[in-house]
């Protein structure tokens, strides 16, 4: 433990040693080598400070691109959801459409069918008037001179 000790204790007087001598070498005026060291160092603290900027900058834009990534899904999103509610409304609107056109077929076939049977009744209405009328022609004279005599009698009834 204490040959630990001493080297521990070793280390630690070299490391002080060479930090202390190179505080001296500093102190020392006109070396061109700290010329060189100090224009280096500069050169280094700048690049240093730059790489540090633009990664700055980096993480900035990363963070504005998983903005833009998360706006755009959720513009994305809610505009299918859009659609699909276009879709659903459309379908519905053909389904009412589909539904009125079966029934005005209905209404179309009844009112073929209530022509078809008016057409009839006109039909043999008139079949009805023209026997009529024919009869009515050929009635005897005397039912002739007893509806003269019931216009002469009544002439709002005339034409009887």
């Amino acid at each position: 433990m204490t040959e630990l000790f001493r080297l521990l204790s070793a280390l630690w007087r070299a490391i002080i040693g060479a930090v202390a001598d190179a505080l001296e070498w500093v102190r020392k005026p006109g070396s061109k080598l700290k010329v060189v060291c100090a224009v280096l160092a500069f050169g280094c603290m700048v690049s240093g400070l730059t790489a540090y900027e633009r990664e700055q900058r980096i993480e900035d834009l990363s963070a504005q691109v998983i903005k833009v990534k998360a706006n755009w899904k959720a513009d994305a999103l809610r505009l299918q959801a859009d659609v699909d509610d276009r879709d659903q409304r459309l379908a519905e609107i053909a389904a009412t459409l589909r539904a009125e056109a079966d029934k005005l077929r209905a209404m179309q076939a009844e009112s073929a069918a209530a022509l078809k049977a008016l057409a009839q009744k006109i039909q043999a209405s008139e079949k009805d008037a023209a026997s009529w009328k024919a009869r009515y022609e050929q009635r005897p004279d005397t039912c002739r001179a007893a509806l003269e005599l019931l216009d002469s009698a009544c002439p709002a009834l005339k034409g009887y």
